[in-house]
């Protein structure tokens, strides 16, 4: 009976616990990496380990900020000040719930996983935040047994573990952030799910949404692509979709979207709206084209740079294998867009990375599913599996060469040899030409150089400075530069920049000058002065029009330029001046604007702005507000 029942325990548990064994390797080998998130998820791990609850408080922080050393002392000191003065707001990264209690804005669940292995470290003397390497280990161990269920094969479960690691993994765990959790998680789940265990792959796909809640997607796609491997030729549409319907299915789906909709009912219960984060540092205006591109394409962090062997593998050779890969892949597009499309929203796209972005990183996993799926059912080509793990292998080696405030080795060869072919998102060019992750300002100018020389230059066409930041006072940015166009106003100037003194001359009227009422007078629809500080002295427009008399005596103005901000971000005003209706413009990014020569008469312009949605702020302030007006800027040619 022993000889019988021996073979199928060693070969039931030795992949699991040689996959344990190689584990707990790379758990002494290596330290784990304080990056992304790390001053929530760290804080958190530490107040729920100390008193079994996610709210932070005071002891919480000196704790975590003795554990991590003076290094990340300066968002910890923020955030005991605001919560000793009693703040409402906080460290940016940190909120107050209903009762007033403090809470990271990205939900506890990774920290909660983190809390057990944190004590079990910290009491046996182990440096404690081993714990999220512990976390995002077990990812991936759950990840190979997933491997195992879908290849009913060893080999090919850790040849899928391979390729894991390969294709992001290896950057991000150890990682004191949970992008390898949510990355294997969901490539967990898929396989469960598409291999006949729903439940499993459901609730595993519901906890990798914790963190990244746009996995929520997973919910509508991952029954499509089970719909496309299990197609009956013949059966029709009706009957594939009734075979899908089962109690299974239904049940695992149930589980799952319960799981997901854990952080959804917390931040309602604490803060009344579904998603905290994206109340607070998402802009919906932010999604499009610039972004879309740089998210697959960019040469610092788009997902080509990380991923050119799966990507290649994929396009090229999946969906040459016939219709039920093709099928298969383009679920698995759609779904990536899915996943991609709505962080294209968030505030920081330039946020820290090793390499590809992390949004790439575990977005993609859709697509190594795709890969999996297709070389189940048939030969592994060595060749093209040897050709994914070299390209990968390189990719992962760039990545690591260099920081996501510098430009990778790849984005700086181009800028040397061609310049003209990569202008990337504005916020990486201004954050990695300056080696910083700060804010990007329209009111600068940022320059990058090679040996001295400006490689490539980005201002913004609303910046009535910007010709004085880069050619000095008196002179002009040549219009016959090398000059590409952006988004939200920004362009882009390749080489050395060519000046010129020109004839025109520039006027300036700000906050003083409309204070004054002399030079420049708002003599309808416009709220009172307001001194706020930098970029904020000004006035709103109140109503749907706003009128402008600016003084000009004998000189005809040839462009104008107003600046200012609009109280909804995709904001539009239709400008009229002198009579003369100039259209629809979006004044906090288009820059100047050409004044006819029946709009550019003297002694007076008067500027006409129709607003396209003026509306009240809040209860408490009943005026109807569009645009912020900071400053206008003519030129114009001089006085004969």
């Amino acid at each position: 009976m022993i000889a019988n029942t021996a073979p199928s325990f060693l070969a039931r548990w030795r992949f699991p616990l040689l996959m344990a064994l190689f584990m707990a390797v790379l758990m002494v080998k290596h330290a784990p990496a304080y990056r992304g998130d790390l001053v929530e998820y760290t804080l958190d791990t530490v107040a729920i380990a100390s008193h079994g609850t996610p709210d932070i408080r005071l002891e919480n922080i000196e704790r975590t900020r003795a554990l991590l050393g003076e290094a990340y002392r300066y968002p910890f000191d923020e955030l005991e000040r605001g919560m000793r003065a009693g703040d409402q707001d906080l460290y940016a990264a940190f909120a107050r719930g209903k009762d007033g209690d403090v809470y990271p804005v990205h939900f506890f669940g990774y920290s909660l996983l983190a809390a057990a292995p944190f004590k079990v470290f910290d009491t046996l003397g182990l440096a404690p935040f081993k714990a999220f390497m512990a976390v995002n280990l077990a990812a991936v161990f759950v990840l190979g047994l997933a491997l195992r269920h879908f290849f009913t094969c060893e080999t090919r479960a850790w040849a899928g573990l391979g390729l894991f690691m390969l294709c992001g993994g290896a950057l991000y765990w150890q990682w004191t952030s949970p992008e390898c959790l949510s990355a294997a998680l969901l490539l967990a789940g898929l396989l469960y799910y598409t291999g006949g265990a729903p439940l499993r792959g459901a609730v595993l796909a519901g906890v990798a949404s914790w963190q990244n809640p746009t996995i929520l997607f997973f919910f509508g796609f991952a029954p499509l692509l089970k719909l496309c491997l299990d197609w009956q030729t013949g059966a029709g549409l009706a009957a594939n979709l009734r075979a899908q319907v089962t109690r299974q299915n239904i049940v695992g789906l149930a589980a799952g979207m319960a799981v997901l909709a854990l952080p959804v009912l917390f931040n309602l219960y604490e803060y009344g709206v579904p998603n905290i984060i994206a109340r607070k540092f998402s802009d919906p205006t932010l999604v499009g084209g610039t972004r879309l591109f740089s998210f697959f394409f960019d040469l610092n962090q788009g997902m080509a740079i990380g991923l050119p062997g799966l990507l290649a593998a994929v396009l090229l050779w999946g969906a040459a294998t016939g219709a039920l890969a093709r099928r298969v892949l383009l679920v698995a597009i759609l779904f990536l867009l899915a996943l991609a499309v709505p962080a294209l929203a968030v505030l920081n796209w330039n946020s820290d990375a090793a390499g590809m972005m992390r949004y790439a990183f575990w977005s993609s996993m859709p697509l190594l599913f795709v890969l999996l799926a297709v070389l189940r059912a048939r030969r592994w080509p060595a060749a093209l599996i040897a050709g994914v793990a070299a390209l990968q292998a390189l990719a992962m080696v760039h990545a690591d060469s260099y920081k996501y405030t510098e430009f990778s080795p790849l984005a700086n060869r181009v800028m040397a040899q061609a310049p003209s072919l990569y202008h990337p998102e504005p916020e990486i060019f201004a954050e990695r030409a300056g080696n910083h992750d700060n804010y990007i300002s329209p009111d600068q100018v940022y320059t990058y150089r090679m040996n001295g020389a400006p490689v490539k230059t980005l201002v913004n066409a609303s910046n009535p400075g910007a010709d004085a930041l880069v050619c000095g006072a008196g002179a002009m940015i040549a219009p016959d530069n090398a000059i590409t166009g952006s988004t939200r106003g920004w362009r882009y100037i390749d080489g050395a920049v060519r000046c010129t003194a020109g004839d025109l001359v520039q006027r300036s009227f700000q906050f003083a000058d409309l204070r004054a009422g002399t030079q420049v007078a708002l003599t309808e629809g416009w709220s009172t002065l307001e001194a706020n500080g930098p970029g904020w002295d000004g006035a709103w427009s109140d109503g749907p029009r706003s009128r402008i008399v600016v003084q000009v005596g004998a000189m005809r103005a040839q462009q104008i330029l107003i600046s200012g901000a609009y109280l909804e971000n995709e904001g539009r005003t239709r400008v009229s001046v002198n009579g003369v209706d100039l259209g629809w413009h979006l004044l906090d990014r288009e820059g100047p604007l050409a004044l006819p020569a029946a709009a550019s008469q003297g002694p007076a312009l008067t500027i006409e702005l129709e607003h396209e949605s003026p509306r009240s702020p809040g209860a408490s302030d009943p005026r109807q507000l569009a645009f912020f007006l900071r400053e206008i800027n003519l030129r114009a040619m001089p006085a004969p």
